[in-house]
């Protein structure tokens, strides 16, 4: 009963939170329909004004919840299936919590309550950042096709602005959506440079930078924008090259992570079967049961140390 009620509230700030960006995205665009015709000011927002107001908004009670569920970030999708399954994860994460540390381990209720909010918590900010992650490597591995669209679209005589639109209405999600909003941006009046270094700041990546400079640097100094293009998505291609050769060769190490946290519990359930008393004395003994919590801890904290190697080598 207190697993579920931490858990409800934890589901209710996340959909207070969800809600409150959806009204405040809806206000933005109607702003900006409303008020971006009518001033060329109001039209060029710099990088530095959105990193200002983001770094403003996690001062903010709501900007530290946000981070602390991990969907601060522009890429975040809180959609109404992502947030159920965060809330399923965190409702499972925290009765098992509540379970291992009140009811096995006979610890005081308090650190239950305690430990089953840190685990929902957890459960629901690990859900948002693997989302996250997996829609920044997916804008990563359509951007040189992207970029050759733009190209071709170049070549064709179509404007730079005008091909934008086309890239959105030609290309997948999540690369798709975010041109659409670039082209939407600057049919009410942003100017291109601004719009697209928007673009580059919620995608994060580098590669989105390198595109948004050379279009930039060619508005400003002209020359061959579809040559600089072109030569810019073979460069992003040799990256992700790169970046796959590097996680194929790490295959080994990341399957040795699994094999060495699958050995733990090989060896209990061989020693179960030869001697299922001696497993036993670890599930209803105050020592076992202590030892069995500092093997799972141990266990945990190594997983995470591994993983985090591996992916600070593959970044």
């Amino acid at each position: 009963m207190f697993a579920a009620l931490a858990t409800g509230t934890l589901g209710a700030a996340v959909g207070t939170i969800v809600g409150q960006r959806r009204r405040a995205a809806l206000d933005r665009r109607i702003a900006a329909l409303h008020g971006l015709r009518g001033s060329a000011d109001a039209a060029q927002t710099s990088v530095g004004d959105i990193t200002l107001r983001r770094t403003a908004k996690r001062r903010s009670l709501r900007g530290l919840l946000e981070r602390a569920l991990g969907i601060d970030g522009p890429l975040v999708d809180t959609g109404g299936g992502a947030c159920w399954i965060a809330a399923a994860l965190a409702v499972a994460a925290a009765a098992a919590a509540l379970w291992v540390t009140a009811v096995f381990a006979g610890l005081p209720l308090p650190l239950g309550l305690l430990a089953a909010g840190a685990a929902a918590l957890g459960a629901a900010r690990w859900r948002f950042t693997w989302a996250q992650r997996r829609t920044v490597a997916r804008l990563l591995d359509q951007l040189p096709d992207a970029v050759g669209l733009v190209v071709r679209a170049i070549r064709s005589g179509i404007p730079v602005a005008e091909s934008m639109r086309a890239l959105a209405d030609s290309m997948p999600a999540p690369t798709g959506p975010e041109f659409r909003r670039v082209a939407d941006e600057v049919a009410v009046g942003v100017d291109l440079e601004a719009a697209l270094w928007r673009l580059a700041e919620r995608s994060g990546l580098p590669e989105y930078r390198f595109f948004v400079v050379a279009v930039v640097l060619q508005r400003e100094t002209g020359g061959d924008l579809a040559e600089t293009l072109g030569q810019l998505a073979d460069v992003i291609r040799k990256r992700r090259a790169l970046r796959q050769r590097g996680y194929a060769l790490s295959a080994e190490a990341r399957t040795s992570v699994w094999v060495l946290a699958a050995l733990p519990f090989v060896a209990m359930g061989s020693l179960y079967v030869l001697s299922p008393a001696y497993v036993m004395r670890l599930f209803t003994t105050p020592d076992g049961k202590m030892l069995l919590g500092l093997a799972a801890f141990s266990l945990g904290l190594g997983l995470l140390t591994m993983q985090a190697m591996i992916r600070k080598i593959l970044a």
